[in-house]
């Protein structure tokens, strides 16, 4: 499992069904903002790849009818 970290908030990959994987979003002080949970092992890599690359969650839906909001921002 991987972490990814940002300027104000972290993301840690963590298991949930078999293959799948979530993601749960946190602040630097280790608050949960949301989790990302994937619907397929597909959406799953879409998210890691993203994430590899530097994205942002802020606006990102989280797999569950919530749009992410960052603090702050």
């Amino acid at each position: 499992m991987k972490t990814w970290e940002r300027d104000t908030y972290y993301i840690e990959e963590e298991a949930f069904d078999y293959n799948l994987h979530k993601f749960v979003v946190y602040t630097n002080d280790g608050e949960v903002i949301a989790e990302i949970v994937p619907n397929s092992i597909e959406d799953v890599e879409a998210v890691i790849a993203d994430l590899d690359s530097g994205a942002d969650v802020h606006g990102w839906e989280d797999g569950q009818g919530e749009t992410i909001v960052i603090p702050g921002r």
